[in-house]
């Protein structure tokens, strides 16, 4: 049962860091991320069998954006998610983890692991994984 108390603490931490509502669909597409830095918006598509304006809004939401209301620019969103055009196809996106995500991906990773930060831990990445626009992480 020492697993599943730990995977309602990571449930608990999410709550409490981001939304104490946040769907299940933003927390599978954060660790899909996070296992796959750098996966495209057409392979979110895919692997999550989601439609393609659910897995875009979900990633707005989950990232940070700019809208302006009465004049004035307000930042939104989670700031977890951010992207950038695919090295390959400039075209598509593709989908990292900000510093922010990360840093809650490796703590959910230790919540669900006891102390370990296997499972959920996101791979390191290089910059030269990312298209030539440079890290812009935010």
């Amino acid at each position: 049962m020492r697993e599943v108390s730990n995977m309602l603490e990571a449930m608990e931490l999410l709550r409490r860091r981001v939304h104490r509502e946040m769907p299940i669909q933003h927390i599978v597409l954060l660790l899909t991320v996070a296992e796959n830095p750098g996966i495209t918006m057409p392979e979110l598509v895919t692997r999550l069998d989601m439609p393609q304006g659910t897995v875009s809004r979900n990633v707005k939401i989950l990232s940070s954006y700019v809208e302006w209301e009465n004049g004035v620019a307000r930042t939104r969103g989670r700031n977890l998610l951010r992207t950038l055009p695919d090295a390959d196809n400039r075209h598509v996106l593709a989908v990292f983890l900000t510093g922010r995500g990360e840093a809650l991906v490796q703590e959910l990773g230790r919540t669900v692991g006891g102390s370990r930060s296997d499972g959920l831990a996101p791979k390191p990445v290089h910059r030269s994984d990312y298209a030539a626009g440079g890290l812009g992480l935010h």
